[in-house]
């Protein structure tokens, strides 16, 4: 299935879940991964990776021994993302990020370098939504950066209570326009 087509279908099916019109544009996507320094990044984390519009991206310029491993609830998604991205260097989570420490000790994998997220934020319950941020900041290493992609500015008030160094770029090219955060771990 196309992947737009795939991602309006499960939009109609899961809004909540959902949570946008169409996968980000590739200004959201360059303004997501211009914050990623590829060359030392062993581990990067994705929330939410949808059909993998970013997730292809970052794929690309991930370093050979490095780890993109992306938690996603949508089955459907995890299933399309299993079946068009092959590689070895992607594992797929099906499963919230609220489950991050989990999993991570279930791969064996310390520290993480960069989490980058498109999850509705503005949809998730307030102790849910400080619950994955506290968790993400906990498990990135010192420098490390989250990095989160959203329609309003409703989840910075959370990053701020958890994230000291945080800075904000609105990319109008994108539709709805996006506001992305990159929260650095001090």
């Amino acid at each position: 299935m196309n992947p737009k087509l795939m991602f309006f279908s499960n939009l109609l099916k899961k809004p909540t879940e959902v949570a946008a019109l169409v996968p980000s544009s590739k200004y959201v996507i360059n303004s997501v991964i211009k914050n990623i320094d590829f060359k030392n990044a062993k581990c990067i984390v994705e929330y939410g990776p949808g059909v993998g519009t970013i997730t292809k991206e970052v794929l690309k310029n991930l370093a050979p021994d490095a780890k993109l491993i992306c938690f996603e609830l949508n089955l459907k998604f995890c299933k399309f993302l299993d079946k068009n991205l092959k590689d070895s260097r992607l594992i797929i989570v099906n499963d919230t990020a609220e489950n991050l420490d989990f999993h991570m000790k279930k791969l064996k994998i310390g520290n993480i370098d960069y989490v980058f997220s498109g999850i509705p934020f503005s949809l998730i319950k307030k102790e849910n939504k400080k619950f994955i941020i506290k968790k993400t900041r906990g498990s990135l290493r010192q420098g490390g950066r989250f990095i989160i992609y959203q329609y309003s500015q409703h989840v910075k008030k959370y990053l701020k209570i958890y994230f000291k160094k945080i800075s904000t770029h609105l990319e109008v090219r994108n539709i709805p326009p996006n506001f992305v955060f990159v929260c650095e771990k001090t």
